[in-house]
């Protein structure tokens, strides 16, 4: 997760079209986790970074 959140936080700061990508296909692989909170975090996070 703290790699995933760093990620964000470069997809952010960047606007890298080719870091977004990269954390929709994190955002896809992190759908079969469950219920986690801080899954369900990030995966919000992740769809908000990358509709932008």
């Amino acid at each position: 997760m703290h790699y995933g959140r760093e990620a964000l936080r470069v997809a952010r700061t960047s606007g890298s079209g080719y870091v977004a990508r990269r954390l929709q296909t994190l955002r896809a692989d992190l759908a079969g986790m469950g219920r986690d909170r801080h899954v369900a975090e990030s995966t919000a996070e992740i769809a908000v970074v990358c509709a932008t």
